[in-house]
């Protein structure tokens, strides 16, 4: 059985993450970053909790680092923000699986 505890983790990353970014709608959020484009490519129904709470902790120790997302103004610097973050979650989930074989 799962943990149940892990609803109320994953579901305060959750908050945390999205709170730094209101411009976003949920879908979205969880789209570009958990499931999409700066996630794995891994589709909503195989990513197990485990993957999903990880990938919102890196997210937000990586946004800690960077202090505070870009003016509006300043879309150039958020997109490096991203991209930067894309591929160091890609590297280090990468990591983690060759690590756990």
């Amino acid at each position: 059985m799962r943990d149940p505890k892990r609803i109320k983790r994953i579901c305060q990353l959750l908050e945390e993450v999205w709170s730094h970014m209101p411009q976003q709608r949920l879908g979205q959020l969880l789209l570009n970053f958990v499931f999409g484009i700066y996630g794995r490519d891994n589709h909503i129904y195989n990513k197990e909790d485990n993957e999903t709470e990880k990938i919102l902790k890196l997210f937000m120790e990586k946004f800690n680092e960077f202090k505070e997302l870009p003016k509006q103004e300043e879309r150039e610097q958020e997109k490096l923000f991203f991209k930067r973050f894309a591929r160091e979650l890609r590297d280090s989930l990468k990591n983690e699986e060759n690590n756990e074989k």
